[in-house]
């Protein structure tokens, strides 16, 4: 599973902007409120524009028009930006990149933490039925094997090297049935226990949210949110698919710098994760919480069995102001 959330994040990560570059005839069309309306909907950032307009003027098409692509965007993220909005757009596999108004998000991020937890169970469960579906698929050709084999040990035509093979065949079946039984054993107890999983979690959403697992994760990326929105070097911030544990990009060529000193703390490309919140923070009339982010640098997403290099301390206010960054060392 550790594996599998690697490769979701490296995907949600890459998926910043446009998913469907403009076709040349779209671009000499230039439906630009209804591209607006495509990229809202699908939770794309601002440079799914860029990335628009960028192949229309390799086509040499007439300019964007930049206004009827926000109407469209803006339209669609009203639609989005809501607790059953949320929930929908998570449900079927698609991650948050912070899009929803600060006002707008934490109705989001209700509905898309419960679509996302139960997106992740979903799959656990599919794939322990392939799992299963695989294993009994085993058993069913080693007892074809035997069949077969039989068949050749009865035919009256068979030479004494086909009958020979046959019987060996049969022997390597048996040896390996009890093994793959045993399998289908294990893994139907594991495809009932990510049923029941799955079923529980859909019979018990509202109590989930009122769980401390639920307020971690939604207080842990309204505070990543706010972070990425102040900071100009991050892009955009998503979050592990188990975990939800948030992951923000920095930029190509961006710094990230200590507050007080000046000094680079972590440079772009990268990622930047969120390790650990604490409401420590306290200098004069102003109190936060502090986010400790480890920093991997050089774009890499596969962050899991890697060390960090680096990373840095932010600290918001009570109204996810953010007060101050401070550089951490890292060896």
């Amino acid at each position: 599973m550790r594996n599998l959330a690697a490769l979701v994040l490296a995907a949600f990560a890459l998926s910043g902007c446009a998913t469907h570059i403009m076709s040349e005839q779209a671009c000499f069309v230039g439906d630009w409120y209804g591209a607006g309306l495509t990229d809202g909907a699908q939770g794309l950032t601002e440079a799914a524009f860029d990335a628009r307009a960028a192949r229309c003027a390799e086509v040499g098409a007439p300019p964007p028009d930049a206004a009827a692509y926000m109407e469209g965007r803006n339209a669609s993220l009203s639609r989005l930006c809501t607790d059953a909005g949320g929930y929908d757009y998570a449900r079927t596999g698609n991650v948050y990149r912070g899009v929803c108004r600060p006002d707008r998000e934490p109705d989001f991020l209700g509905g898309y933490l419960e679509g996302r937890r139960l997106f992740m169970l979903a799959g656990a469960r599919a794939a322990a039925q392939r799992d299963y579906d695989n294993a009994a698929a085993g058993v069913d050709i080693r007892r074809r094997d035997i069949r077969e084999a039989r068949n050749v040990i009865d035919d009256p035509e068979a030479t004494e090297e086909e009958i020979r093979k046959a019987r060996d065949d049969i022997e390597d079946a048996r040896d390996a049935l009890p093994y793959l039984r045993r399998r289908v054993e294990d893994l139907l107890y594991a495809l009932g226990r990510a049923d029941e999983a799955y079923a529980q979690a859909l019979a018990d959403g509202g109590a989930w949210r009122r769980s401390d697992t639920f307020f971690a994760a939604f207080d842990g990326l309204l505070e990543a949110h706010d972070f990425a929105r102040q900071e100009d070097a991050v892009n955009f911030c998503t979050d592990d698919p188990l975990s939800f544990a948030p992951s923000c990009g920095v930029r190509a060529g961006a710094a990230i710098t200590d507050s007080f000193t000046g000094a680079v703390c972590v440079y772009g490309p990268g990622q930047a994760a969120l390790a650990s919140r604490r409401p420590t923070y306290s200098e004069g009339a102003v109190s936060g919480r502090v986010l400790t982010f480890d920093y991997f640098p050089d774009g890499s997403i596969g962050l899991f069995g890697r060390r960090p290099s680096g990373g840095f301390d932010v600290v918001l206010d009570g109204e996810g102001d953010m007060v101050r960054v401070a550089c951490l060392g890292r060896s």
